[in-house]
């Protein structure tokens, strides 16, 4: 153990001077998941242009906050598309339909269409508005 300026530095893993983020992340992410969240009064959500992994998380938490009322989602801004978005909007969609809410996506992008051909899925599985569930 080295000192500096007076201080024990303790390089090991015995210095707890530091908090863990991870930790932190996979905490409000557990609390978002398990949260009842109170019915949102927008009737819609718009996505962004952007759906890649770094949005997944927020797009989810959005979805939740809305969960246990009729949703229209408005997808066509979306121009980039990740997995981890396209599974979150996947089960959203799923979500609704085991609730027995009226859930549509509406408007989808052709950025959104292709995605979802080139990963092998239906359109019909994310209930784009107008399709039959």
């Amino acid at each position: 153990m080295a000192r500096r300026k007076g201080k024990a530095i303790d390089g090991g893993s015995g210095d707890r001077s530091r908090p863990r983020k991870k930790a932190k992340v996979a905490t409000q992410m557990l609390d978002a998941e398990t949260a009842t969240p109170a019915p949102a009064s927008e009737p819609e959500l718009v996505l962004p242009d952007s759906l890649d992994s770094s949005s997944a998380t927020a797009i989810r938490d959005l979805l939740l906050a809305r969960r246990g009322a009729s949703l229209v989602v408005d997808a066509g801004q979306v121009q980039r598309v990740g997995i981890q978005s396209l599974q979150v909007l996947l089960a959203a969609a799923q979500t609704w339909r085991a609730d027995g809410q009226n859930y549509a996506v509406r408007n989808p992008s052709s950025a959104l269409l292709e995605t979802i051909a080139l990963v092998g899925l239906s359109a019909d599985q994310f209930l784009f508005e107008g399709s039959s569930p």
